[in-house]
């Protein structure tokens, strides 16, 4: 069976914002990497990432050395750090066929935290050097695919950032739940999703501290990471299916990643219930209330556009495929996050309580056909 892993990642480093690929607008405020008792990180205008402690504290795993030498959060883990910054191509497809993976989508790290600045044209600027960059280093590669990112705090050059990204060979575009303290559902977004339509590129919403007011909530990275990092996923989900967006854009593919996949019997069902209540009830007084989509939450799930990540450990995995079916589901390894596990595939191969074309479905059918990929 050939695994298509639907989530891997890369750990930024500073080739990633070198002069080759960042507008020279912003040179002189480039990231650049500091180190504090063994640790490094990223100083994006005089904040550095991550912030571990504190309140808004988040969680990631660039950049991985600092002065040369690696970073104690790299230290024992199976990838080398050319592996995990994609300056070690070799390495990268080493630890791929260790792990009987045959195609991997790559997702970035840094990109995971809200904001990066409060200067949008300069988060602009490293989403732009991000893409030129991995575009250049992953050129269309067979093996390795790759995930674009884009600044929806300045629409209209994400829109042109979406056309960009297409001609440097990009997969999908990521976003995380929220742009912000702002739904997905904003009509000023529209223009971005008219954009991935246009391309047929698949949108990617993946976990990460996207919202400052949920993240400020959390002074500690436990319960953080539990709670502002899943649950933007959530809200995109119900965002994309409340606000009529999937409405106006049927045929726009989409996936929701890292956050397993128990959470979605729950959220359907939440969405259905309050579906029926406000279109039945309250807004017979208050039309406002009426729901802006035009179907039950489950009608669109049925279309096939609509694709969910799977854990491994998720208990519940072979209900929600009865559910969703099983052409909607997929799984990524994570790799090289530090909470990861090795041999994915060959794990979920054991499980006794999924059915051979579910497991073949998972591995191989969906991710392939969700990004793409000639078979």
């Amino acid at each position: 069976m050939r695994y298509v892993d639907a989530d891997g990642h890369l750990e930024e480093s500073p080739a990633t914002f070198s002069d080759a690929y960042l507008d020279p607008a912003f040179h002189a405020q480039r990231p650049r990497v500091v180190g504090v008792d063994g640790m490094a990180y990223w100083d994006i205008d005089e904040q550095l990432f991550p912030r571990r402690v504190g309140r808004g504290c988040n969680n990631l795993g660039t950049p991985t050395t600092y002065d040369g030498k690696p970073a104690l959060h790299t230290i024992n883990k199976p990838e080398s750090v050319g592996c995990m910054e994609l300056t070690d191509i070799q390495a990268r497809l080493q630890i791929m066929d260790e792990e009987d993976i045959a195609v991997q989508v790559i997702y970035p790290t840094l990109f995971l935290a809200y904001p990066l600045s409060s200067n949008p044209a300069f988060v602009t600027a490293l989403c732009a050097s991000y893409n030129r960059w991995l575009g250049e280093t992953l050129s269309r590669h067979e093996r390795l695919k790759w995930a674009a990112v884009v600044n929806l705090d300045q629409i209209q050059a994400a829109v042109r950032e979406v056309h960009e990204a297409k001609r440097l060979g990009a997969a999908n575009v990521m976003l995380l739940g929220t742009i912000g303290d702002r739904q997905l559902d904003d009509p000023s977004f529209f223009p971005f999703y008219e954009a991935l339509c246009e391309e047929k590129l698949p949108l990617a919403v993946h976990v990460g501290w996207a919202s400052p007011s949920i993240n400020n909530l959390y002074s500690h990275i436990y319960p953080s990471g539990v709670v502002a990092f899943h649950f933007p996923v959530l809200m995109g989900f119900a965002a994309l299916i409340s606000g009529g967006v999937l409405d106006r854009f049927p045929n726009l593919t989409a996936v929701f990643l890292e956050a397993g996949c128990m959470w979605i019997p729950f959220m359907i069902d939440r969405l259905e219930h309050r579906y029926q209540n406000q279109g039945k009830y309250l807004a017979k007084f208050l039309p406002q209330t009426k729901p802006l989509q035009q179907l039950p939450a489950m009608e669109y799930i049925k279309r096939g556009t609509l694709y969910f990540s799977a854990e491994l450990e998720d208990s519940l995995l072979p209900q929600v495929m009865d559910l969703v079916g099983e052409k909607q589901i997929v799984m990524g390894t994570d790799m090289p996050h530090g909470d990861r596990e090795r041999y994915a595939a060959r794990e979920l191969q054991e499980r006794k309580d999924l059915s051979a074309s579910a497991k073949a479905n998972i591995l191989e059918h969906n991710p392939a056909r969700l990004y793409g990929l000639a078979r």
